[in-house]
């Protein structure tokens, strides 16, 4: 059977996207499965369809390509069927060369079952799909979520379907209501409605030790996921753990009010923003609880993520699939939502704090948690799925003939008319045309709604497969005939450029179908006598003579070109690498791992790749040890070089695991140097290395901004800890200029296993240095002992981050009313640095106009000065200071 899903644009990171990946692999194993994207705007999918998907994009939006898009005239003009956002013809969302594309896609595909993956493409589906197919529509989020424009063209499209899938039981519930008022599983001649949850694989990585004092949230940053609340109870929570941290991971249009709530809270060095990151499971198994907040959840796929990934979940009881998910006390928790915002909070924050101060329940959850994810796997969702198909067929085949089917907006324009009618069929007895009420808010900015909708596919069941098999056989089936094998070839656009990337024969189920005359067979192409007769008469003697030479000329080189290398990742217990590498990308003749410095400060290490043969579950082990390969302070690349020639090729990174760099304790060597590795994929998506080697080292393990100073709290390793007793030791700041004069700072030492200090650093100390262009930057050092005594650095070098610079950010501070600001940063090798900017004073809003008395109330005064007062408290930190999040660019960097 062959099963197309399609998608408005595969190659972003959603969560109808990678559900998509983890149902079409499943389904892989036993159909062709095609996914059809209506767009494509860059080479590569950001995440990984399996190989044996058809991917296949209607829509080039890439400018350098043959066959780009972007110039049609069609692409500049509203859909004539459905628009979801004011913005979505600028951004090529909704337009009418989509609605043509998708037209002409669904007219002319060879597959059995059509998925559609949200309300618009839905919406196609019921207008432009046929009866030679199942149409099954799938909602990602819940009735209740939609505009009144999405939801009544999504609500009006379902009874066209032959099926509709929620994926919670609660909303298909609602979804039953409102379109078939009964809120029965089905009403006669209406789709049928259902849940079938998401699919979620279990992650190839190791689940979480629990052990990491650390809270993940992961997910698109907007209003509803309310990652304010979140951080709102977490600030209550760091009052009693304030060695706890959250992680935010995801991109989205609250970024910026996120990262102004996580300043105002002086969480700043315990709240970070992450960004993006794919794959997510690794980030996963980091941490010891992982945190929903949102005010609803379709269904939740973070969730089922971070119990795969053995964390136990802290999530909102909001409809719908946190509480169909969670079994509350035994799995994770579910915190109430109450009658206010304050309580809700609240509630939250006592549930993590539930977990947090009760690591055992925190273990017993994470076992159960795993146990349940396993619900959710794509196998047993890919059953549900052919099953809800085998159910739809066997409707059909009861029924003997389908109900009335209708294809909607026939009559938008009159060149998708005569598209429409050169497909459909012709009613059958007994079922004339019918007429169903124009689509609401209409994207054509007034046009006339569509004429009513032209029947088609009536009459006695037409074949799922392509009749020409039935043709071939010589004789049409009977009412019991067996399923058939159709060859389907790929359907062409009338722009000559193919849908798809090649398909291949189908599986298909072949009804009965006595009036659906055999399509004509395709015309073979044009024979070429003489080349067929060359070959015939020369090839048994050329082809020996070719192999022979090839073998000479290339006895002493691999006859292969170098593939690039994938590798898995992941930190071993003593702080080593261990590197999977892909056997089958590997050359098959002796080859070795290179690290390279990317600087040229130390020998690159070569280590022997162990042959494909010896691979296990198709993958290599090599490790790179702490002990036998030491790395200098730099950042190394890694290479898989083949010995017979010296070719190498950049080893390509899949998923790096760093969960064990967050509680293993500091790697001193017996010298006493501090040497952390982490490794990481670069943004390009190869492996590398962040490595450093200190013989002293001052680990920052917080920033704290008070109103005329900032504290900087440090552990000390190395020569640092040893020599921070020592008479004449002093925190000192040393100019990048040169031209300004240095200052020395006295600390405060706490003695422990690992000794550390702290120091006050006056905001006006740097300031009264300043030369008078804001420029100024000091990097942080720890001299330890006299004035020529060696300097150890002040830095963020411990821990799973190769970089800093992006996540831990503190707040700029102004100067009283000057536009002089004071920054704490950490550079590009992770150090501590402090520099002077310029922050410029804002300027009040200008007062809307108003009229009449509430005029003059505005412009009086004391109004004025409310005002003022009122955007200068909002726009304080916790210390009393005014603050700028924006990182902005650094000398210093």
């Amino acid at each position: 059977m062959k099963i197309a899903f399609l998608l408005d644009n595969a190659y972003g990171i959603g969560g109808t996207i990678r559900s998509t990946v983890n149902l079409s692999r499943a389904l892989a194993d036993r159909h062709t499965v095609e996914v059809v994207s209506l767009r494509r705007t860059v080479r590569e999918t950001s995440l990984s369809f399996d190989p044996r998907v058809i991917m296949t994009h209607l829509l080039e939006l890439r400018r350098t390509e043959r066959g780009f898009d972007g110039d049609d005239p069609r692409f500049r003009e509203p859909s004539h069927r459905f628009t979801e956002g004011a913005d979505h013809l600028e951004r090529g969302v909704s337009t009418r060369l989509g609605d043509v594309r998708v037209e002409e896609f669904l007219r002319e595909t060879d597959a059995d079952v059509v998925i559609a993956t949200r309300p618009k493409i839905n919406d196609y589906l019921a207008a432009y799909g046929s009866d030679r197919y199942l149409r099954i529509g799938q909602e990602h989020l819940t009735h209740a979520m939609h505009s009144e424009h999405v939801r009544s063209h999504q609500d009006a499209a379902i009874p066209l379907l032959d099926a509709f899938v929620t994926v919670s039981y609660a909303d298909a519930e609602n979804y039953r209501a409102a379109i078939t008022g009964s809120g029965t599983e089905t009403a006669e001649r209406d789709a049928l409605i259902t849940c079938i949850p998401n699919a979620v694989p279990a992650v190839d990585v190791e689940p979480s030790d629990g052990e990491s004092k650390l809270i993940v949230a992961a997910g698109r940053l907007i209003k509803v996921k309310r990652y304010d609340r979140l951080l709102k109870a977490f600030a209550l929570v760091s009052q009693r753990h304030p060695d706890w941290r959250l992680r935010l991971y995801g991109r989205g249009r609250q970024q910026a009010a996120l990262r102004a709530r996580i300043d105002s809270l002086g969480l700043y060095d315990r709240a970070f923003l992450m960004g993006p990151h794919a794959p997510i499971e690794a980030e996963w198994a980091k941490g010891a609880i992982a945190a929903v907040s949102s005010d609803a959840e379709s269904f939740g796929m973070t969730l089922v993520e971070a119990m795969h990934c053995g964390v136990p979940v802290v999530s909102t009881d909001c409809p719908y699939g946190p509480g169909e998910i969670i079994s509350n006390g035994q799995d994770g928790l579910l915190s109430p939502l109450g009658p206010t915002e304050k309580d809700s909070v609240r509630a939250y924050a006592d549930a993590l704090t539930q977990l947090i101060e009760n690591p055992e329940l925190r273990y017993r959850m994470s076992q159960a948690a795993m146990e349940k994810a396993a619900r959710y796997s794509p196998e047993r969702i890919a059953g549900e799925y052919e099953q809800l198909i085998e159910k739809l067929l066997e409707q059909r085949r009861n029924r003997g003939a389908h109900p009335d089917r209708i294809r909607a907006g026939a009559g938008a324009s009159a060149e998708a008319g005569a598209d429409v009618g050169a497909g459909a069929g012709t009613s059958g007895p007994g079922h004339g045309p019918a007429e169903v009420p124009a689509p609401v808010g209409s994207s054509a900015g007034g046009a006339a709604p569509a004429p009513p909708m032209a029947a088609a596919g009536a009459g006695p069941e037409p074949a799922l497969a392509a009749d020409s098999a039935q043709s071939a056989a010589g004789s049409e089936p009977g009412p019991e005939a067996p399923a058939v094998l159709a060859s389907a070839s790929a359907p062409q656009r009338p722009d000559g450029h193919g849908y798809g990337h090649g398909h291949a024969p189908a599986l298909a189920l072949a009804a009965p179908s006595k009036q659906s005359p055999s399509p004509a067979a395709p015309t073979p192409p044009p024979s070429r006598p003489f080349r067929r007769f060359a070959l015939r008469v020369a090839g048994p003697v050329l082809r020996p003579a070719v192999r022979a030479w090839r073998r000479r000329r290339n006895a002493n080189r691999p006859a292969a070109k170098l593939r690039r290398p994938l590798a898995r990742t992941r930190v071993a217990t003593d702080g080593s690498l261990v590197i999977n590498l892909l056997a089958k990308r590997l050359p098959k003749t002796p080859s070795v791992l290179v690290v390279r410095s990317r600087r040229d400060t130390g020998t690159p290490h070569r280590i022997p790749l162990p042959p494909r043969t010896e691979a296990v579950h198709g993958w290599v082990e090599v490790r790179l040890e702490r002990t036998v390969h030491p790395l200098t302070e730099d950042r190394w690349d890694t290479y898989v070089e083949r010995i017979a020639d010296g070719k190498r090729k950049r080893i390509q990174s899949e998923l790096v695991e760093t969960a064990r760099l967050l509680s293993m304790p500091a790697p001193v060597d017996g010298s006493g140097v501090l040497t952390p590795w982490v490794p990481y994929t670069t943004l390009d998506g190869y492996l590398a290395v962040r490595a450093w080697h200190r013989a002293g080292h001052a680990e920052v393990t917080s920033v704290e901004l008070g109103h005329e100073s900032c504290t900087v709290r440090a552990e000390l390793y190395g020569r640092a800890a040893q020599a921070a007793k020592t008479e004449g030791s002093t925190v000192l700041a040393v100019s990048r200029s040169k031209s300004e004069p240095d200052f020395e700072l006295p600390f405060e030492l706490a003695a422990g296993l690992v000794p550390s200090l702290s120091f006050e650093l006056p905001y006006e100390l740097p300031a009264a240095l300043d030369s008078g262009n804001l420029k100024g930057v000091w990097d942080l050092w720890l001299r330890t002992g006299s004035k020529d005594a060696p300097r150890v650095r002040f830095g963020r070098l411990l821990g799973d981050l190769a970089d800093r610079k992006k996540t831990d950010l503190v707040p700029r501070v102004r100067l009283g009313e000057t536009e002089t600001g004071v920054w704490f940063y950490f550079s590009l090798v992770n150090d501590l640095v402090v520099a002077l900017q310029a922050l410029p004073l804002e300027k009040p809003p200008e007062p809307a106009p108003v009229k009449g008395a509430v005029a003059a109330t505005s412009a009086a005064p004391g109004a004025k000065g409310r005002s003022t007062t009122a955007r200068g408290a909002s726009g304080k930190s916790a210390s009393g200071q005014s603050t700028s999040s924006s990182p902005g660019a650094s000398a210093g960097s």
